[in-house]
């Protein structure tokens, strides 16, 4: 039994022998494999084991780590110490100390040179006081200026490089009589002289003009070889494949031209500056003109013409102004002279108005026309330098397409000469009027489509930009035009109400720039109109205000961002809108105009942000329920400030007897906001916008609100009772449209509400839940506080142990630099010592050695 054991033993030995690898540097460790000598190694032990601490430091290098201790405090430390007690430092005094490389300019080096210098002369002044040698070698790029004089040419290149002074031969021969030859007088050798110096000029000329030829062949036969070496290269590029997409967009990149340098963007400063300057120019250029007649009547000379001039190009010529009285065919085909045609009437309406018997309205549209077909003709024509008016001035506006203008026959050249009347009567530069009577004086001159142009010269001139101009000039004029505006609508009638409206309309881009120069101060100025309005309001508060404070809420809705949640100037406007429509009574025409008009406004400030005033709903549907005709004692549930009985309920409605099939579709006119009196064409006018207007809310702003249906539903009924087999097919129309609109939004079913989803409750984990334990045998129990305190309390305590320790480890290592420092200087004075008593003993020897001597002689 023992045998065979011994055996499986010996087979279990080898059979793991064998699976290990072959390969003996498989398990072989690295030298560069950084192994730590056991002895170096400390290990702490800990008295307990704790779950889940981390220890850092249970194993430790000592021995490193006091080496790289040692070796830091040798670098801090230790070099404090060793210039403890000395006062000695570099300190750079050197000119520019402080600049670059690319900033050491030649004047700094010599400057450096310079106090170098007199630092020198001055350590050593008895020393070089009678020294007249300079030792000092100057350098430049590293090579003195003797070697650079050396080898410096001073000929110019147009001189020839051959040497052309007397060579030696000549020298010796002349001056010192040397020479196989017999000698010559002085004239016979200079003549040989200036002989020998043109031979020699001959020659290098020659040499010159050779190599000019054998230049100029060169070339000749390198054009020759060009087309070979063309050919070449074609062929080598017939042999390449062919260019992929990659060879394509590079050869056009590469051939693609180049951005231009642009002009520099122009700022808010520069361009007011230039449109000062263009306008002073313009304002120049038309006293010139204006002064011509007076100053310059010769100007006009008479064109020379030929005795067989046809007059084909007479007036394509420009020469319409000449005094000629030539007898020729006008652009009409009429035969006249141009004097006859220089004397009509340039407005030509004398016999217009005595035909058609026009009032003063028709004369204020016929002049407005004129000037608007004459800045056409001005446009157009390159002679009259009136660039700076707008187009807006000269475009007619929409609301003057809808009143009829009788037509006039005029001809170009009429209306070209009225146009330069009236525009070249306009400064181009013109001054800020003190006061508003001032300004309303200047405005008094002009037509309101020439008014347009005042403004906008008058801000350009006195632009904030510009150097020397009142900053406050723009508010002023910013105040007087909101001024303006007032008083013209304040006293506004049937006749100039539709040119006051068109009026604003143009001045709104002039409104728009003045806003946007100072927004604070413009903003502040237009508020306080609105509230100084809705003060005045709210002590008759039934009442609707007039119209100068309807058309400040047009122009914040022009100006100003109405679609903000909360704006400064917007919503105060809004509640103002709000409270008129809600409390003012509804009695007359204009009542009812300026309800529709505030309306269509409250509608502009709520288009984007969708929301609208209540308020609005309520006086649509007080013009439906006024539209319906009532009997005495009937009467229709409406909400105030409408009356559900008596005569101010049924204002709108239309008599039977009335025939208003003929009328067209006409909205609302400007003059119905200044008429009292109600006719039977308004109550269609205003019941057909109300229609409109009903389809343009419920369609287009209240489709995506949550409780439109309820809002839609009080309409239907009204609606219904209306006779619409008294109005005229267009309204007809729109109330089929509006109640269509309405049906739909009022059958919309509002979705119930319902709790938001609850989220699923998450399973219990089973994770052990930790509690901070403070119960401690060592400590009695505490708060979280007074723990978290203690906490701090030992961790100051150590760190102040450990600086303590630092400390003593600092002051031990000073301790021991003083000690070798002691050692060393102990070593020094015995080695000292011990050399003087060596050459004191030495002396002494010698000595002894003399007197001995000195007795050996006595005896």
């Amino acid at each position: 039994m023992g045998v065979k054991a011994k055996k499986s033993n010996a087979d279990a030995v080898y059979s793991k022998k064998a699976g290990k690898t072959s390969n003996p540097f498989d398990t072989a460790i690295s030298q560069t494999s950084k192994r730590l000598n056991p002895f170096d190694v400390h290990v702490n032990k800990e008295k307990f084991k704790i779950l889940g601490r981390i220890c850092k430091h249970d194993r430790g290098l000592p021995g490193v780590s006091r080496a790289k201790a040692l070796k830091k405090r040798a670098e801090t430390i230790g070099k404090q110490y060793e210039v403890k007690h000395k006062t000695n430092k570099f300190r750079d005094h050197r000119i520019g100390k402080h600049l670059s490389g690319e900033q050491l300019t030649e004047s700094v080096m010599n400057a450096r040179y310079l106090a170098e210098k007199l630092s020198q002369v001055r350590a050593s002044n008895k020393a070089q006081k009678f020294n007249l040698n300079d030792d000092e070698l100057l350098t430049h790029r590293g090579q003195t200026l003797e070697e650079i004089e050396k080898y410096r040419d001073e000929r110019s290149d147009d001189e020839e490089l051959e040497d052309e002074g007397l060579d030696a031969e000549f020298t010796s021969a002349a001056h010192f009589g040397g020479g196989a030859d017999a000698p010559q007088d002085r004239q016979t050798a200079i003549e040989e002289m200036i002989s020998e110096q043109k031979r020699r000029k001959i020659e290098i000329a020659k040499d010159k003009d050779e190599v000019h030829d054998l230049t100029e062949k060169l070339d000749a036969n390198y054009k020759d070889l060009l087309s070979l070496v063309a050919k070449a290269t074609k062929d080598e590029q017939i042999a390449k494949p062919p260019p992929d997409d990659y060879d394509k967009l590079l050869k056009e990149m590469i051939f693609e031209p180049r951005g231009s340098v642009t002009d520099k963007l122009i700022t808010p400063e520069e361009l007011a500056k230039q449109e000062a300057a263009r306008l002073e120019q313009l304002e120049n250029e038309r006293l010139r003109r204006m002064k011509a007649d007076d100053e310059q009547p010769e100007t006009n000379v008479q064109p020379h013409r030929s005795a067989d001039d046809l007059d084909d190009g007479y007036f394509a010529t420009g020469v319409e102004d000449d005094a000629d009285d030539t007898l020729a065919y006008d652009l009409d085909g009429n035969l006249g002279t141009h004097l006859n045609s220089k004397k009509e009437n340039p407005k030509g309406q004398s016999n217009d108005k005595s035909d058609e018997g026009s009032d003063d309205e028709a004369d204020e549209e016929d002049d407005d026309e004129e000037e608007e077909e004459g800045s056409d003709s001005d446009s157009e024509s390159e002679a009259d330098n009136l660039s700076d008016l707008k187009a807006s001035d000269s475009e007619p506006d929409s609301e003057s397409e809808q009143t009829p203008q009788p037509k006039k026959t005029k001809s170009k050249l009429q209306k070209s000469k009225v146009s330069e009347a009236v525009e070249t009567s306009i400064p181009y530069t013109i001054k800020m009027p003190k006061t508003y009577e001032d300004f309303a004086a200047l405005l008094a001159k002009y037509t309101p489509a020439q008014q347009v142009t005042v403004v906008e010269r008058i801000i350009k001139c006195n632009h904030p930009k510009l150097e020397g101009v009142n900053r406050e000039d723009v508010v002023k004029l910013f105040g007087f035009l909101l001024h303006y505006i007032k008083d013209m609508f304040e006293d506004a009638s049937e006749l100039d109400i539709g040119s006051h409206f068109k009026l604003v309309s143009q001045l709104m881009p002039q409104l728009h720039d003045l806003v946007h120069l100072n927004i604070d101060r413009m903003s502040n100025t237009l508020l306080d109109l609105i509230k100084e309005k809705y003060a005045e309001y709210r002590k008759n508060h039934k009442i609707y205000p007039s119209l100068d404070t309807l058309i400040y809420f047009k122009i914040v809705s022009n100006l100003y961002s109405t679609s903000d949640f909360r704006h400064p100037l917007a919503t105060p406007t809004y509640i103002f809108m709000q409270h008129m429509l809600s409390r003012a009574r509804v009695r007359t025409r204009q009542d009812i105009a300026m309800g529709l008009f505030v309306v269509t406004i409250a509608l502009e400030f709520g288009s984007r942000s969708k929301r609208l005033l209540p308020a609005i709903f309520n006086f649509l549907q007080g013009i439906v329920h006024m539209a319906i005709p009532k009997r005495q004692q009937e009467r229709v549930e409406i909400a105030p400030p409408f009356e559900q009985e008596g005569p101010f309920s049924k204002l709108l409605a239309i008599p039977a007897t009335s025939d208003t099939k003929a009328l067209q579709p006409q909205k609302l006119q400007p003059a119905d906001l200044v008429t009292q009196t109600i006719d039977v064409d308004f109550k269609v006018r205003a019941l057909d916008s109300t229609l409109c207007l009903l389809k343009q809310i419920f369609k287009e702003q209240m489709g995506e609100h949550t409780g439109a249906c309820y809002l839609a539903a009080p309409f239907l009924p009204l609606i219904e009772q209306l006779p619409m087999n008294l109005y005229p097919e267009h309204v007809q129309e729109h109330c089929a449209e509006a109640t269509t609109t309405l049906k739909s939004v009022a059958e919309q079913k509002m979705k119930p509400l319902a709790p938001p989803d609850k989220k699923p409750k998450a399973l219990r984990l089973l994770e052990p839940r930790f509690e901070m334990v403070y119960d401690d045998k060592r400590r009695p129990k505490m708060s979280k506080q007074k723990e978290e305190r203690a906490k701090l309390l030992h961790k100051i305590k150590r760190e102040k142990k450990g600086a303590i320790r630092e400390i003593r480890r600092d002051t031990a290592f000073v301790q021991d630099l003083k000690l070798k420092q002691q050692i060393q200087s102990d070593n020094e004075r015995r080695e000292k010592v011990k050399r003087i008593y060596q050459e004191a003993s030495v002396q002494q020897g010698e000595l002894n050695e003399l007197a001995r001597a000195k007795k050996r002689k006595k005896f």
